[in-house]
C-alpha cells in the first residue's frame, strides 16, 4: 500500500472515532500528561509559542493554549472540529505533519503526543529536523514514540468500527535520531499505556542543542532518509 494510503487510512479511522476517542481521552487521569506538559515548557513566558503536532481532540492544545500562544496541527477533520471547540484561544492546520513548513525558529516548544508513531517511519528523521529548525535555541520538543520495532494495521481498532495503522521503531532507535537531529535527551522513560492497558510508549523530552546536526545515524548497514527542503505552504491536507 502507498504510504499516502496509510495516512489517508489514519486520517479517516480519527475522523470516524474523533467523538468515541474524545470519551476515552478524557476518562485518562490527567496527571501524567500534565506532568509532562509542565516539564517541557517550564520557565517559558505567556508570549512563548508552542506548537502541539498531531493536537487530536484538543486536551493539551487546550491546557496550552491557557498559558501560551498555541498552534496545532492535526492529520483528521473530525479531531480538529473537537479540538477548535476544546482551545477556541489556539489557531489549527489541517495538515500532514510531514509536509508543514514554518519559518526557522519559529516556536519555543513543541509537543507530540502519540501522532508521530502513525507517521511512515522513514520519515520520523526528517521530521525530527524539521522541528528542530522549527525551535529557537534551546527549545525543548516533547515526543511519544514507540517502544519496540513494529510497522502494521489493526481492523476496528479498540471496537470502535474504524482501522488503524502505525509505524516506528524500537525506544534506543528513536532515542538515536533525535540525537542525530541535535536534539538532547533532558529525559525519557516508558510509560504504560493507560488508554487500552497493555504495551507502552517512549516519552522524550528533548532540548534542541546543536544547531547543525550531523549526519543520519545508520540502522541496519542504511542510511535514515536525509531532510527533504520544506514544501511552500502551511501544510498538505489529505483528500
Amino acid at each position: 500500500m502507498p504510504r499516502t494510503d496509510h495516512k489517508r487510512l489514519v486520517a479517516r479511522g480519527y475522523d470516524h472515532i474523533a467523538a468515541d476517542m474524545l470519551r476515552l481521552a478524557t476518562s485518562e487521569p490527567p496527571g501524567r500528561k500534565v506532568g509532562y506538559l509542565e516539564r517541557v515548557t517550564s520557565g517559558l513566558p505567556p508570549t512563548a509559542r508552542v506548537l502541539d503536532l498531531g493536537c487530536g481532540p484538543g486536551l493539551q492544545s487546550a491546557w496550552l493554549a491557557a498559558r501560551f500562544r498555541t498552534v496545532g496541527a492535526d492529520i483528521s477533520r473530525g479531531q480538529l472540529a473537537l479540538a477548535r471547540e476544546r482551545a477556541p484561544g489556539a489557531s489549527f492546520l489541517l495538515a500532514d505533519m510531514s509536509s508543514l513548513a514554518f519559518a526557522p525558529q519559529s516556536f519555543d516548544a513543541i509537543v507530540a503526543f502519540y501522532s508521530i508513531i502513525h507517521l511512515p517511519r522513514e520519515e520520523h528523521a526528517s521530521l525530527f529536523a524539521n522541528m528542530h529548525g522549527w525551535l529557537k535555541p534551546h527549545g525543548r520538543a516533547l515526543v511519544v514514540l514507540g517502544s519496540e520495532d513494529t510497522e502494521g494495521a489493526e481492523a476496528n481498532w479498540l471496537d470502535f468500527g474504524a482501522d488503524m495503522w502505525w509505524s516506528h521503531f524500537d525506544a534506543e532507535t528513536g532515542l538515536d535520531m533525535l540525537r542525530a537531529a541535535g536534539f538532547g535527551i533532558v529525559e525519557s522513560a516508558i510509560e504504560p499505556d493507560s488508554l487500552i492497558g497493555e504495551g507502552g510508549h517512549l516519552f522524550a523530552i528533548c532540548e534542541k542543542t546543536d544547531p547543525t546536526p550531523g549526519p543520519s545515524p545508520k540502522r541496519g548497514g542504511e542510511a535514515y532518509p536525509s531532510p527533504s527542503p520544506f514544501p511552500k505552504g502551511k501544510g498538505n491536507e489529505l483528500a
